[in-house]
């Protein structure tokens, strides 16, 4: 009978957690999905590179929401089962409150797990993923981006100007500024020109034109009847680099290592690609935070699962039931919004963050005392 009531229990609350995390994980892909199609109006990228960094963002978005999501569940759960008068077969068949609370804990350990599977592996990896995606594509959709009397410049180092476009995709009056330097660059007017591509290089034929070179203050000029300007050379201003969230966490661990025994060096080079951050002395906080939010932040899950728990001591029965369970959800809510903000309060000081370590710990043990002497009296 016990494992029947746990396996329903249990099929509850799941089936209310995924539900929940589908809509939420939907809602927020949807509008950061719109926020990306930068990439392909201002960037130049094509559709294609869009959609591959959009869904390798999901793990990011999942790993976000799991701990809110889980606590928002259990608690519904549990006020749900309260109202249908669920709970009460509980206690009629023998199950002690203090052994449902342990069965909670038990599948917050599940969802700890997960959670740092996500933070540690998964999300990073992802997100370097479309990062690397982003960094070797080219700008596929650059030609259409190209409008009659706008000055486009969405690659590095480039400024195009055409006075006309015609249907077939050719220009007219056609204007090119490339800098080489501070004070180098190039300059080319042409009558006519058009966008073609050969073996995925996309280039620009000109017609009937000059070319100005500019070089130590010294300038060129150069007639020509047809000239191709190679645009494939061309990096797009989309940021390239990989991020911090986007670094692997054994680089990371090292990193931290290797500057406590290296506290002079500024930079030092362990295990890194060519892409990857260097490991800089003199953003070591920026490192222990986002340590801290992938290996920390994930141990308030069994907290807010102690405090979700709470919600079984009292029967829907007493006195301003309603608001103890309105309070109920704002502590936690609370808890959570501290867990966040603590991320950004961590220092360059080992001490002072395991401080900070030990808080959901702390409190997970006075709220389990706590649970434990009222479900006694009850």
């Amino acid at each position: 009978m016990k494992k029947t009531i746990y396996k329903s229990f249990i099929q509850e609350f799941l089936k209310i957690f995924f539900l929940s995390l589908f809509a939420l994980t939907l809602i927020v892909w949807i509008m950061q999905a719109v926020n990306y199609l930068d990439f392909v109006s201002e960037d130049g990228h094509g559709f294609k590179v869009y959609f591959t960094y959009t869904i390798l963002s999901l793990p990011k978005i999942l790993s976000r929401l799991m701990m809110f999501v889980f606590f928002i569940s259990l608690f519904y759960s549990l006020y749900k089962m309260e109202e249908k008068n669920e709970l009460i077969i509980y206690w009629i068949n023998g199950i002690k409150k203090i052994s449902v609370k342990r069965f909670i804990i038990s599948l917050s350990l599940i969802f700890l797990f997960f959670q740092l599977l996500f933070n540690i592996f998964i999300t990073p990896k992802s997100q370097d993923l479309a990062r690397s995606y982003l960094r070797g594509s080219n700008i596929d959709f650059f030609p259409s981006l190209i409008k009659e009397k706008k000055f486009i410049d969405i690659v590095s180092n480039l400024t195009i100007f055409v006075e006309n476009k015609n249907e077939d995709g050719s220009f007219e009056n056609i204007f090119l500024k490339e800098y080489n330097g501070s004070s180098n660059y190039q300059i080319i007017f042409a009558k006519y020109g058009k966008i073609k591509t050969d073996n995925n290089v996309i280039a620009l034929e000109l017609n009937s034109g000059n070319i100005i070179d500019r070089v130590n203050d010294e300038e060129k000029i150069i007639s020509f009847d047809t000239t191709i300007f190679n645009l494939s050379k061309y990096q797009t201003k989309t940021i390239t680099q990989q991020k911090i969230q986007e670094v692997n966490t054994l680089f990371l661990l090292n990193c931290l290592n290797n500057i406590r025994n290296n506290k002079d060096i500024e930079y030092l080079n362990i295990y890194r690609a060519d892409h990857q951050l260097k490991c800089n002395n003199q953003i070591i906080k920026t490192y222990y935070e986002e340590l801290f939010k992938r290996i920390v932040h994930p141990f308030y899950i069994p907290l807010l699962a102690v405090i979700a728990a709470l919600a079984m001591l009292d029967t829907k029965n007493i006195y301003n039931y309603s608001m103890k369970r309105i309070y109920l959800f704002l502590i936690g809510f609370a808890v959570i919004v501290f867990g966040e903000i603590s991320v950004k309060y961590t220092s360059e000081n080992l001490q002072s963050n395991l401080n900070f370590v030990l808080v959901p710990i702390v409190l997970f043990i006075i709220i389990n005392i706590f649970f434990n002497i009222k479900s006694q009296k009850n």
